[in-house]
């Protein structure tokens, strides 16, 4: 047992050194599994964001939502949310969405997160 806690720990620093993160959206793209709210997400920073990319944006006053990079420029970048359509600033660009793990956001959610 403590060997597999050893094993998840030492990966998930991995993981985190390697720019990969994890989050959870209020809102953003849905998928058969369920809406963004219910899930958790992860991502990794990048550098270069291109028309097409699903990523996930810090909105101002709204929080972190999923969308899809409609277009995007060196300050900026267009992104296509389920609420709304968004300009934000490259460094409110979380990064480059990897993964959506669906149901884990309602358990978020129950606690407040």
């Amino acid at each position: 047992m403590k060997r597999n806690i050893a094993i998840v720990a030492v990966a998930a620093i991995l993981l985190f050194v390697l720019g990969f993160r994890v989050g959870h959206p209020v809102s953003g793209l849905t998928s058969a599994m369920g809406s963004a709210k219910s899930s958790i997400v992860v991502y990794k920073k990048s550098g270069d964001y291109s028309q097409g990319n699903k990523v996930v944006v810090e909105v101002a006053g709204q929080g972190i939502e999923s969308g899809i990079v409609k277009s995007s420029t060196k300050e900026t970048v267009d992104v296509d949310t389920v609420s709304a359509f968004v300009r934000v600033n490259k460094p409110d660009v979380k990064g480059k969405l990897i993964v959506v793990v669906p149901f884990f956001g309602t358990i978020l959610n129950l606690v407040g997160l």
